[in-house]
């Protein structure tokens, strides 16, 4: 009997491992993406290459009311010169459901086709956002949609400051780092961590200044220093900052937008979650990459 059941366990772990990559792949491949939403029903041609060349990896809605199934369509067409075939999809949550024509489907060199993804948004409220997975031979592509109920201001990202707003924040910021926090400021720095906790709000209240594009020069990466960082180091940064820095104190006993609750879930994603998230993305970076050449 032991000797039947070893198959048996050795199977079992090997698709507890898989469910583990693909979850993994899910969430950090996401991360990656620096997605610009299309709204619902504007029409553009596929420039965006992931695997196949997409119209979009991200559209967005304002809805009504009164209107419960959300239906978007993403369009791609393959411009690479091998066949892709899409094996299957899956969706992070049981109120979105895409469909294919067929699976497997294989998408033939210059084929153009379409994913149509629909959301039930029945009892919900606010902004809803949900992915959706193309697992293909070549690797996998989030596609991301996004809803808003009664929240037209809040499905906008915050607006983009001038070089000039930004030099008159920054001599703001040096008389008074909780600025930060105040006035015109709340729109970017504030709104959007409301009710956030771990990964999202590190996305919202750290990743907006520390992973930007066109972050200051004095705005350290927070990827480079992760590594090696004790749970005591988040804490003293996060909660109370340190004097003589531009970096704001965010706990709300200094003025700043977070509770202790939210807190606590931050320094747990940066300790526990965030650096196994930095090995994962570079290992998919990489086998991207590969995967990349090997369509050339």
């Amino acid at each position: 009997m032991r000797e039947q059941r070893k198959p048996i366990y050795s199977i079992m772990i090997k698709i507890f491992l898989y469910c583990v990559f693909i979850l993994s792949n899910n969430v950090l491949v996401a991360q990656l993406n620096d997605v610009t939403y299309l709204e619902l029903g504007e029409v553009k041609e596929p420039s965006i290459t992931k695997i196949l060349t997409w119209d979009s990896l991200g559209k967005r809605y304002q809805s009504r009311s009164e209107e419960l199934d959300i239906k978007f369509t993403f369009q791609f067409s393959n411009k690479t010169k091998k066949e892709i075939i899409i094996k299957r999809t899956f969706t992070s949550c049981g109120c979105t459901v895409a469909k294919l024509p067929t699976t497997p489907w294989i998408i033939k060199p210059g084929q153009k086709g379409s994913i149509p993804i629909t959301m039930d948004v029945r009892g919900k409220s606010g902004v809803i956002e949900k992915e959706t997975t193309i697992i293909t031979d070549l690797g996998s592509i989030i596609l991301t949609t996004k809803v808003a109920i009664g929240a037209i201001k809040s499905i906008n990202t915050p607006r983009k400051r001038s070089k000039e707003e930004r030099a008159e924040n920054l001599k703001i910021a040096v008389q008074n780092r909780q600025a930060i926090f105040q006035n015109n400021c709340v729109e970017c720095h504030v709104e959007p961590t409301k009710g956030k906790r771990g990964r999202q709000l590190y996305a919202t209240a750290c990743g907006i200044c520390h992973d930007a594009k066109n972050r200051a020069s004095f705005v350290t990466e927070i990827r480079s220093l992760s590594k090696g960082k004790k749970q005591a180091y988040w804490e003293q940064w996060i909660t109370d900052s340190k004097p003589g820095t531009l970096m704001p104190a965010f706990a709300k006993k200094h003025g700043g937008p977070l509770d202790d609750s939210q807190i606590r879930s931050l320094v747990n994603y940066l300790i526990r979650v965030f650096p196994r998230e930095l090995k994962t993305k570079d290992a998919i970076s990489k086998s991207l990459n590969t995967k990349k050449n090997l369509l050339k």
